[in-house]
Parts: C-alpha cells; sequence; structure tokens
C-alpha cells in the first residue's frame, strides 16, 4: 500500500499560474515517465495518482515532479492517505466550489484513460474504485449543492449583475466547461452567442440553447458586440489586447481556461473586470463556510467507506496464504482422521493464527504480515 501515492497541485497552492505551469510542463501522462500512473489535469487542480516502481520513493518523484524556480513543493500523499485525498477530489470535496459535478466525471476519464493506455496496476486501479465508490454514496447521501452546480456558479452572479438589461454573452469554448455555461446561462435573460475553433460544435450547442454561433477566428477577427465574455478554453492569451479594442461594449469577463485565456494585463488596460481562478477563491471559500455540517458528513462518510474498503483489500491480499495455512494443518492431520472430521479440525486451528495475520496487518500494514508469512513459509 506504501506504493501508492498522490502528489500535486491544487488552487489552493500557488492559484492560477502554478495549475498553468504545472500543467505546460507535463501536459500529458505519458510526460511524467511513469509506467502505472493516472494524471488528473483540470482548470482548478493537477494531480497525479501512481504506484512507485521499484527504486523510486515518493520523496525522489515529489522532487521530480517539482519545477525549477518553484519555492513551494507540491502536496503528497502516500499510502492511505493517497486514497483518502483521491475519494475526497473525486467527492468534490476537495473542489474550489465544492459539490460541484464535473469533478467526479473527469476522475472517472482520466482513470480510463490509463486504462486504454494499460498505465494501471492492480494497487492504482483499488485506489480508483475506491474513491469512486465513496464520492458515489456522498453524492447520493449528502446534499452538497444542486444538480450541474459548477466552477461557473460561484461567478454567474457576478456575472449577471455587472450586465446591463438585454445584453449578450459570448461563451469562448464549446467542451464540457463551455457547455456547463451556457446551459447555466440558458434561462436568464441574456442572449447567448456561443463561440469556437470548430463552427459545427458551436452551432449544435447554439441550436440546443436558441442562442447564436460564431467561430473563432471570426470573433477574433470582427467580434459583434458583447457585453459579457466567459472563456473556457485549453488555450492561453486568446483574448488580447488586439480583441478587446474591438469590444468597447464589453463590462465583465469570467476566464475559467487554464492556462487563462485572457492576455495578462489585457482587460485591466480597457477597463473590464476580469474574474478568474483566483479571484473565485473567496466566493468559494464563502460559499464552503455555509456547507461546514454537511462537509464534516461526507468526510466522516469517507472514514468509513475506506476502512471498509481497506480491510477487503487486505482480505484479498492475505487470502492465497490464509488458504495456504489451512491447507498446511489440513495436510499434517488427514492421515490420521475422517476427511470431514479433519477439514473442520483444520479450519480450527487455523483460526487463532489467521486472526492474528489479520491483526498485524491492519496494525502495521501489509508489508508487516508478508514479513511474517515469508518467515513462516507461506508465501
Amino acid at each position: 500500500m506504501e506504493r501508492l501515492v498522490l502528489i500535486g497541485v491544487s488552487h489552493r497552492r500557488g492559484g492560477a499560474a502554478a495549475l498553468e505551469r504545472w500543467q505546460a510542463a507535463f501536459p500529458g501522462r505519458a510526460s511524467l515517465g511513469l509506467p502505472d500512473a493516472v494524471l488528473i489535469s483540470t482548470c482548478n487542480r493537477w494531480d497525479v495518482v501512481a504506484s512507485l516502481p521499484e527504486g523510486l520513493s515518493l520523496t525522489e518523484l515529489r522532487r521530480r515532479l517539482t519545477l525549477p524556480g518553484v519555492k513551494a513543493l507540491p502536496y503528497a500523499y502516500q499510502g492511505e492517505a493517497a486514497i483518502e485525498q483521491l475519494a475526497r477530489i473525486a467527492a468534490s470535496l476537495d473542489s474550489l466550489n465544492p459539490g460541484e459535478d464535473q469533478i467526479m466525471n473527469q476522475v472517472r476519464e482520466a482513470f480510463a484513460a490509463a486504462q486504454r493506455d494499460h498505465a494501471v496496476g492492480p494497487l492504482t486501479a483499488f485506489a480508483f474504485h475506491t474513491a469512486l465508490r465513496i464520492a458515489k454514496r456522498i453524492r447520493r447521501e449528502v446534499p452538497l449543492a444542486p444538480l450541474h452546480t459548477s466552477l461557473f456558479s460561484l461567478a454567474k452572479p457576478e456575472l449577471l449583475a455587472a450586465l446591463p438589461p438585454q445584453a449578450t454573452v459570448a461563451i469562448l469554448g464549446a467542451g464540457e466547461v463551455g457547455a456547463l455555461v451556457v446551459r447555466a446561462l440558458a434561462a436568464e435573460a441574456v442572449k447567448l452567442l456561443i463561440v469556437n475553433r470548430s463552427l459545427e460544435r458551436a452551432a449544435r450547442l447554439a441550436a440546443e440553447v436558441g442562442g447564436g454561433c460564431l467561430a473563432l477566428q471570426a470573433f477574433q477577427e470582427s467580434p459583434p458586440r458583447v457585453e459579457g465574455l466567459v472563456c473556457a478554453t485549453p488555450v492561453g492569451h486568446l483574448v488580447d489586447s488586439a480583441v478587446l479594442d474591438k469590444l468597447p461594449g464589453l463590462k465583465i469577463v469570467i476566464d475559467l481556461g487554464v492556462p487563462r485565456n485572457v492576455a495578462p494585463g489585457a482587460a485591466e488596460r480597457h477597463g473590464v473586470r476580469v474574474l478568474d481562478i483566483d479571484s473565485l477563491q473567496a466566493a468559494g471559500a464563502r460559499r464552503r463556510a455555509t456547507l461546514t455540517d454537511r462537509l464534516a458528513q461526507a468526510e466522516q462518510l469517507v472514514h468509513e467507506e475506506l476502512e471498509q474498503a481497506l480491510l477487503e483489500w487486505l482480505e484479498r491480499q492475505l487470502g492465497p496464504a490464509i488458504k495456504k495455512l489451512r491447507d498446511q494443518y489440513l495436510a499434517t492431520i488427514a492421515e490420521s482422521l475422517p476427511p470431514e472430521d479433519a477439514a473442520r479440525l483444520a479450519h480450527r486451528f487455523a483460526h487463532i493464527p489467521i486472526k492474528g495475520l489479520r491483526a498485524l496487518a491492519r496494525a502495521h500494514g501489509l508489508e508487516a504480515a508478508q514479513t511474517f508469512l515469508s518467515e513462516a513459509g507461506l508465501t
């Protein structure tokens, strides 16, 4: 179990700038150089869950994943703590907006992508199956947020408050985040313009909500008048001073992209307010403060489910040795008793050492139990 690690950077450690640097340095799972690893990369976190290969320690991997010139190390969890943190991530307990819907799917998709690459061993798979099961139970039993809550939910009130009547809002990006934004605004008294590199994809989303659509290049070259802009693409600096010069009526920008879609300083020079991952921290903290009791209930479920999952894991790992121990007792007495009596007595004799073996594994870890089994010739 101690081979399992989780190393990462989130919105709390370094904000958007740190996330941009780590995601640029390690853009995909292959860039990690690990044979058994899953990379979770979203707009407010970057996490690696891995099973350490022989000869590589947590300290060394953490050093390898630390960027030059950065004072703060990425956080690191090992063993049971890594599974607990992964469960908290999947259940959105560690999200900037607790209870948001996206993260569970993002964790599941990252796991599935690594499986397709044959980059998931049994320990890593156990961690993800456990974390996702815990997240599902929390979503089912603890009402942290309404359905379809997202990071944008924190910014939406600020956006609507800044807009004049009959305003037009352009949404850059028709992917998962962009689609959530569009659907969240569909019932509001605003006109929607979906902008995307692929016009076909933008048109499909626009048809769903009765909005307009425009290709990204056309928007950058000759944008129509918009009062609000929401950016949700993985491409940095799409909106620069040249684009903003053509948007004189723009009042507010919500930048959900990583890297940030708005060029640094460009909006400020044009007198346009920008909300990004960093400036949404306060809104997230305020919402988290209203959920204290429910978050505590969710954390309790994490601990309950994790304890049960770890017991089941130990049982599976010890299963072959337990069978071998019973077989040894049975072989010792089989010649002296009828088969049924021999089997019953062997089971009784094996009960106490098996009970002790399980207690040893729970108290001191599977490695201690395996040392005992090796000394006893049961491996």
